[in-house]
């Protein structure tokens, strides 16, 4: 036999023998449970089938908790091993049931047609053995198989929809994660959420906090300190579970105090805004609402306290000098900044002016004159004059507090209306807070000296009782000024001071007018610095304690 001949029997026999198939097992679960079981039974049923055929699996993939719907390349585990990267790596995609890989029969047409068609790729399904998707009415049962799983998914979400729907118009509670503050109760079949006996207070004092001028993160920070878990957390250990460690952020402070449903409104993901949720409306055309965390009026005050704080230049932040944004130097009007220094063995604090000369000021303007002036010393000249001037009396309030709340509910109201989905009888209830706004505004304002107020407590007992972080917030709030010049420059100084000092208060009106308190008063700080305080509109809060 010639030699040729041999080589070409040899290569019919490589050719004719049976070349053993490789495999990509793909498995999907919609929700992963503790008592699901169709991972077992997938997995025996595959393993018995692959076993059979004598099919080598190249590789598995497990993807759990994902949708049908999403499309098979883009599930996270799959969809790595079914890029151009492992085409060579297998032969056939081996699934439970043609509903486990496709529940949308683009994605199913599209798949055939790039790796069964192009490629020369299969695709088995176990549970349906006899479905031969090589001829073409295999291909078209496949297809209906599909098209059904594809409808049975769109009806599902139907049904789920409306259910949601049922259990938001009634302020149910249909599982899932709630607010902090809140707790689920179950009357009769259905769950509903209460505000919790310890955390809800929780969220009342942060809200609190945040009106008298603590920072998102100095809550956070007090939060975690004091061992108050998160939301999650909290959740978590309710549900008789041992969560792991977990840490507020000042981000999830304010998340918290933004959201509308501390005030108990319920809310969800409307279609037309996917990212901001919106209010539910009941059957009766109103907002559905539960049981609120804080009031109305207090939820206005924190999102105006939060929307100041993030303003550029606003000077309410953690861990904030008394003085910042509120002390300024006499000689150049730059703001005063806390300065550090570290000498034997000890920390020293200083105001600078932010404009001083030195090597790292890039700014054109520079300035020298001030120097460095010891915190503490100006810190307790100021505190000592404020409660020396206004120390005696008592806090007051006018409409104005009225007002702002008023307005922002028409902000509020106009919100809802042309940004998140509408609000029901829109027009009348605007119209009844402008006419609400308009009476108001029309009241005569009360003379401070003449009015006792509510709570009887003085400027010193206010301080007192005021951490150092919200004594700057109020002394910022209340538009205080501050100018600050070396004692033997003050003489040379003294009217253009008291001007400047007037003039950043915005404010004209007489002293008589608001009891005997000046516009603006002198302190001298540790016999070399001289500050000029104007007031501002601290002193239209008071008034006197023995007034009737």
């Amino acid at each position: 036999m010639k030699k040729g001949t041999i080589s070409t029997m040899n290569d019919m026999e490589a050719f004719t023998e049976k070349k053993r198939l490789r495999a990509i097992v793909a498995k999907r679960l919609s929700r992963m449970t503790d008592s699901t079981t169709h991972l077992v039974t997938e997995a025996e049923t595959i393993d018995e089938f692959v076993k059979r055929k004598d099919i080598e699996v190249w590789a598995e993939a497990e993807d759990l908790d994902v949708s049908g719907g999403l499309p098979i390349r883009e599930r996270p585990k799959i969809g790595k091993l079914l890029s151009l990267e492992f085409l060579d790596e297998w032969d056939v995609l081996i699934i439970y049931k043609l509903d486990r890989g496709f529940r949308n029969h683009l994605d199913f047409v599209t798949f055939y047609h790039e790796y069964c068609e192009r490629y020369g790729k299969k695709i088995i399904s176990v549970g349906e053995e006899g479905l031969d998707m090589s001829t073409p009415m295999g291909r078209m049962f496949a297809g209906i198989l599909v098209q059904f799983a594809e409808w049975e998914l769109q009806s599902i979400g139907e049904r789920r929809r409306q259910g949601q729907n049922v259990l938001r118009r009634e302020a149910r509670y249909g599982g899932g994660r709630y607010p902090f503050g809140y707790e689920p109760y179950q009357v009769g079949a259905y769950w509903y959420l209460r505000p919790h006996p310890i955390y809800a207070r929780e969220v009342e004092q942060m809200a609190l906090a945040i009106v008298s001028g603590k920072s998102a993160r100095g809550i956070a920070l007090d939060l975690s300190e004091r061992g108050i878990p998160t939301g999650w957390a909290a959740q978590q250990a309710q549900r008789g579970k041992s969560p792991k460690t977990y840490f507020w952020t000042g981000a999830q402070v304010i998340r918290l105090l933004r959201s509308e449903r501390i005030r108990g409104y319920v809310m969800h993901y409307a279609p037309e805004t996917p990212r901001t949720p919106v209010r539910v409306v009941g059957a009766d055309g109103e907002f559905v609402r539960r049981e609120p965390l804080i009031d109305d009026e207090l939820w206005f005050k924190v999102q105006a306290a939060l929307d100041a704080s993030v303003r550029p230049k606003s000077g309410i932040r953690f861990g904030a000098s008394l003085l910042l944004r509120v002390g300024f130097c006499g000689y150049c009007g730059g703001a005063l900044h806390q300065a550090f220094d570290n000498r034997h063995d000890r920390e020293y604090r200083y105001y600078r002016c932010e404009n001083i000369r030195n090597k790292h000021n890039k700014a054109q303007r520079r300035c020298g004159k001030l120097g460095s002036v010891p915190q503490d010393v100006l810190n307790e000249a100021i505190a000592a004059k404020l409660l020396e001037v206004i120390g005696k009396y008592e806090l007051t309030d006018d409409h104005s507090v009225t007002l702002k709340k008023l307005g922002m509910q028409i902000a509020d109201l106009t919100t809802q209306h042309y940004v998140n989905n509408g609000a029901p009888d829109f027009h009348k209830r605007m119209q009844e807070l402008e006419a609400e706004h308009a009476r108001v505004s029309a009241l005569p304002r009360e003379k401070p000296k003449v009015r006792k107020v509510a709570t009887g407590k003085t400027f010193r007992q206010h301080w007192k009782d005021m951490d150092d972080e919200q004594r700057h917030a109020y002394l910022k709030s209340g538009g205080a000024h501050v100018l600050v010049v070396r004692k033997e420059d003050y003489t040379a100084r003294k009217e253009e001071l008291a001007v400047r000092t007037a003039s950043e208060q915005g404010t004209q009106a007489a002293d008589d007018l608001i009891l005997d308190i000046p516009m603006n008063v002198v302190t001298e700080a540790g016999g070399k610095y001289v500050a000029n305080i104007g007031l501002g509109t601290l002193r239209e809060q008071f008034q006197h304690v023995a007034a009737a």
